[in-house]
């Protein structure tokens, strides 16, 4: 069964207590950073598909593609935080 998107009020709670629990050191399963960590990939995968639907759309130009690349390099970064190679294209 598909779960239905909290609306922003809902969503902006649900933050602010995944915030809380980690100030007050309340966060023993780590459900807050976990939750706190997927919002801001979520974030970043939007902006992703927003620039990917943009540079298909409107004609795949050369500073679409390159602001695309750039949101992918974001998230990898992400996924790649504190290993040896976090180079995402290979080098040209």
């Amino acid at each position: 069964m598909p779960l239905r998107k909290l609306d922003e009020e809902e969503m902006k709670k649900v933050i602010a207590l995944a915030e809380a629990m980690r100030e007050k050191g309340r966060d023993k399963y780590k459900l807050g950073y976990a939750l706190l960590y997927l919002q801001e990939r979520n974030k970043m995968l939007e902006d992703v598909r927003k620039k990917a639907e943009y540079y298909v759309r409107f004609g795949m130009g050369e500073k679409e593609l390159s602001n695309l690349r750039l949101a992918l390099e974001k998230i990898h970064e992400l996924d790649v935080a504190g290993t040896e190679d976090s180079s995402f294209f290979a080098s040209e």
